[in-house]
């Protein structure tokens, strides 16, 4: 996997759309459905339109269903069709032999946001002869908002009903912007403008947040839950609400986007998966190692650590600001006796996180200092041992923390914009006065609910 520089949509030879047709009239002869990841260019099964569901023989049941969710109607849509191309070409299940399901949920745009695309549920795997078959077994109609939880939760409901297995895991891949309400990291003063009333489950900002390629030669980054409507107005989900869409128990969830690492956001999720990896900082836009990923997390028992230590020591071995990522491996299940700890850790080093706010320089901090909208993401080990906290009460929190980090890992510097001295493996807010919407916000969240860092 080589680090790339988004530069816009790729361009296809003449080779290759003879290539595709070829293809086209070698399916309708065979009578076979299959696709690729071009929204344009997608191949139905005869009979079959665009908007419609296409009706498949139900499972009898699979061992694992590994699902990804890849949001892409926005500027990383090259990125993320590159991702499942890659996936496609490493270690797939094959239709005969396996009892593992590889399906991927993807919405890409075809160079222009006015163009509205269908996103795509595909079924990939190998056949008989060791051939790749990326099977389209649903499609939306155009234009479909994929960047809902009414979305989510009909993809995920699909595959429950027409998939069953024992067992199941997600990848997310899109931007992303941790548990921050849908379109704040935009313009936070906007939002502090508006009432909580105003809060729905998808946003829609005035500005979508996109990051652009650095004009200093940094790479880009994702940043979860992304889709344009148009060049000036996007999409986003909020984590409660993403929790409460899907609608089976998770062995796992990834996700591949932006500042998804906090403690927020683990245990929003806590009742829907037992594991989770993610990032406290921000991701590179190539993201995560797509072509080896289904042989660390198509096992009997999947090798999450394995895969989390492969994503850090791939960037650990790059130089200049590509040596840049944090990850951690969080176990969900035991994330309540840190919860209750931490409840009584902030009653007793309030005071210390008020001051905290004129001083922030001493947390360890996850965001760049050139985008201050995403100054909420600091270390939660850092904030409690710069808040007062005694040597008991650290030593208590490095065992909770110990029960429910499972890996974590971190480059010395990020992106040459800040030194890592501090990683528990869990980010965490630090309250701030003055940003009433944001902290209103908060208190819907279940740690806040858990441990009133917010009063």
């Amino acid at each position: 996997m080589q680090v790339k520089i988004w530069n816009g949509m790729k361009t296809h030879s003449i080779y290759a759309e003879a290539v595709r047709a070829l293809v086209i009239m070698a399916l309708a002869l065979a009578g076979t459905a299959c696709s690729t990841y071009d929204p344009d260019f997608i191949i139905y099964p005869q009979g079959q339109r665009q908007g419609t569901d296409i009706e498949r023989t139900a499972s009898s049941g699979a061992r694992n269903a590994f699902i990804i969710y890849s949001l892409g109607f926005n500027n990383l849509s090259g990125y993320l069709k590159e991702d499942i191309n890659d996936i496609a070409s490493g270690e797939l299940p094959s239709h005969f032999k396996s009892d593992d399901l590889l399906l991927v949920f993807s919405h890409n745009t075809n160079g222009s946001y006015t163009v509205n695309t269908s996103p795509v549920l595909t079924r990939i795997y190998k056949d008989r002869q060791g051939d790749v078959v990326r099977d389209t077994v649903l499609v939306l109609p155009k234009g479909t908002l994929s960047a809902s939880t009414a979305t989510m939760n009909k993809v995920l409901t699909y595959i429950k009903e027409e998939y069953p297995a024992k067992h199941y895991g997600m990848l997310l891949s899109s931007h992303g912007t941790g548990w921050l309400p849908a379109g704040y990291a935009n313009s936070p003063s906007s939002f502090e403008s508006r009432s909580m009333a105003y809060r729905r489950s998808a946003t829609m900002a005035p500005v979508p947040y996109q990051e652009k390629e650095q004009a200093d030669g940094k790479p880009m980054v994702k940043s979860f839950g992304c889709q344009n409507i148009s060049s000036s107005a996007t999409y986003e989900m909020d984590i409660n609400d993403m929790a409460d869409a899907i609608p089976m128990k998770l062995d796992y969830m990834i996700f591949d986007a932006c500042f998804m690492g906090g403690i927020e956001v683990a245990y929003e999720f806590r009742d829907v998966c037992d594991k989770m990896v993610f990032s406290q900082a921000e991701i590179l836009a190539d993201g995560m190692d797509y072509k080896t990923m289904t042989t660390y997390l198509l096992n009997d028992e999947p090798d999450l650590e394995g895969f989390s230590r492969n994503y850090f020591e791939y960037y650990n071995n790059l130089e200049g600001a590509y040596r840049s990522a944090t990850v951690s491996l969080v176990d969900c299940t035991a994330l309540t006796p840190l919860a209750e700890l931490c409840n009584s850790l902030f009653d007793s080093c309030r005071d210390g996180m008020t001051a905290l706010q004129d001083n922030t320089s001493a947390v360890q901090r996850y965001y760049r200092s050139e985008y201050q909208n995403f100054r909420w993401f600091f270390d939660l080990e850092s904030i409690i041992s710069n808040s007062g906290a005694d040597a008991s009460q650290m030593a208590a929190l490095a065992e909770a923390l110990d029960r429910c980090i499972l890996y974590k890992a971190a480059t010395e510097n990020f992106m040459n914009s800040f030194a890592i001295k501090t990683h528990c493996g869990l980010s965490m807010y630090l309250p701030y006065r003055g940003r009433d919407y944001l902290n209103s916000f908060y208190k819907e969240l279940e740690w806040n609910k858990a441990t009133g860092l917010v009063e």
